[in-house]
């Protein structure tokens, strides 16, 4: 039996966006602390420890899911019977399931740390209100360049540096092939 797995730059292209977005995720959660302290004077850095844990564990859901469906599209899926379809369903399904309960309870474990940070001084400060207006320009900047690049079909450089990293050095179409046994 031999299962195609596709060639690695599409899973480049995925960890890619994936870190994309975890990197504006992560962005956004510190923006949020700051704003907080500059607001309340105390912030919750709680958040700063659930981002990471979360976007990990939403790459690898969303990762697991779309070699999932490569493999239902391009695998003999279609020409199984009735009860194999079934069953390939069911453990699919499990899988799924199995990983959003695991982000949920991480994501509930971490809720509880209650790390917080307080400063009544920081409240109102124009320092750190004018950081956080040049902080929140450049992030709202950054993500729409990134956006618009994505949607355009626009490769970065470092994308580009990605792809040309995990290209394969030899001529062989056998690296997309994994033969079970």
């Amino acid at each position: 039996m031999s299962v195609n797995t596709g060639s690695i730059q599409d899973y480049v292209r995925y960890v890619y966006i994936m870190s994309l977005v975890s990197a504006l995720a992560m962005a956004v959660a510190v923006d949020y602390v700051l704003t907080e302290l500059w607001i309340y004077g105390t912030a919750d850095l709680t958040i700063l420890v659930i981002t990471p844990v979360f976007m990990f564990m939403l790459s690898m859901l969303v990762i697991s899911s779309i070699t999932m469906i490569k493999q239902l599209r391009g695998g003999n899926f279609s020409k199984m019977t009735s009860r194999a379809k079934a069953l390939m369903i069911t453990y699919i399904t499990f899988f799924i399931i199995a990983l959003i309960y695991f982000t949920y309870v991480s994501i509930i474990h971490y809720a509880g740390l209650g790390l917080t940070i307080s400063d009544p001084q920081l409240i109102g400060d124009h320092y750190l209100g004018f950081g956080l207006a040049l902080y929140d320009a450049g992030l709202l900047t950054t993500s729409w360049q990134l956006i618009e690049d994505l949607l355009n079909g626009k490769l970065s450089s470092l994308y580009k540096f990605f792809i040309m990293m995990f290209k394969s050095q030899s001529s062989d179409d056998d690296d997309d092939t994994i033969i079970i046994k």
